[in-house]
């Protein structure tokens, strides 16, 4: 991003769901692993989390099919994306408040009170299921996710489509990201984006942080205020 507005032009934050909000990732990949036995596919948790973190559910089966030497028509493909859905569906029955993740209870309440606007910007099509069992979906102008938009992470148009819907500028709004895919998404979008976790995972984006726990907005704030005149990306 060449030229990036101060942050006191930041009108809108937007934020991934799964390893952002709360930790569905494992859910996901419980599911996956649960597939892939069944069809005798190889797959391991390692696997998961350094190929298919942040991809939508249609390329995440791409990929895992591609583990396998079996040709699989659509219909087939179908079935089994069906199948891996009703298997986090049952893993995320009991998700509740308790399972938000550290800080972002507290940074949704100071965002709310700032007058700052907040969306959803996730590939997952259970979104809408998943915050309203967190509590938080009043929290949010707007959603965006795997129903939204036909090109999902790491194409832009999910973070496009947030940003469109809110009427706030690209330039104006930062993503909250913890995979490459959705990195690579908002920087395409023309977003500032702050990563959560690992700096090696998250290195693109513009700051990094291990976790939302113990940080507020004004500290936020001036951190992307320090970026922006030092160019440091990890904080």
């Amino acid at each position: 991003m060449d030229k990036l507005e101060r942050n006191r032009q930041i009108a809108a934050v937007i934020f991934d769901l799964d390893g952002v909000i709360t930790n569905t990732v494992y859910f996901h990949y419980l599911s996956w692993q649960q597939l892939a036995d069944e069809e005798e596919i190889p797959f391991d948790k390692l696997t998961h989390d350094r190929a298919m973190l942040g991809l939508n559910r249609e390329d995440a089966l791409g990929y895992l099919l591609s583990l396998s030497d079996r040709d699989i028509d659509p219909i087939q493909q179908q079935l089994l994306l069906k199948r891996k859905n009703d298997y986090y569906l049952e893993l995320i029955d009991e998700l509740n408040s308790e399972h938000l993740l550290p800080g972002i209870g507290n940074l949704l309440v100071e965002l709310d009170t700032a007058g700052v606007k907040i969306a959803l910007g996730s590939s997952s099509k259970n979104a809408q299921l998943v915050l309203n069992r967190l509590g938080i979906r009043h929290f949010f102008h707007f959603m965006a996710d795997g129903h939204s938009v036909p090109h999902l992470k790491p194409a832009p148009d999910v973070f496009l489509y947030a940003a469109e819907a809110l009427a706030i500028p690209p330039a104006n709004c930062l993503v909250v990201e913890d995979a490459p895919a959705g990195v690579a998404a908002a920087l395409a979008a023309q977003m500032w984006v702050l990563g959560i976790g690992p700096y090696a995972r998250l290195a693109r984006a513009h700051l990094v942080l291990p976790t939302l726990a113990g940080i507020g907005w004004a500290e936020i704030l001036t951190k992307i205020d320090y970026y922006h005149s030092s160019g440091k990306r990890s904080i």
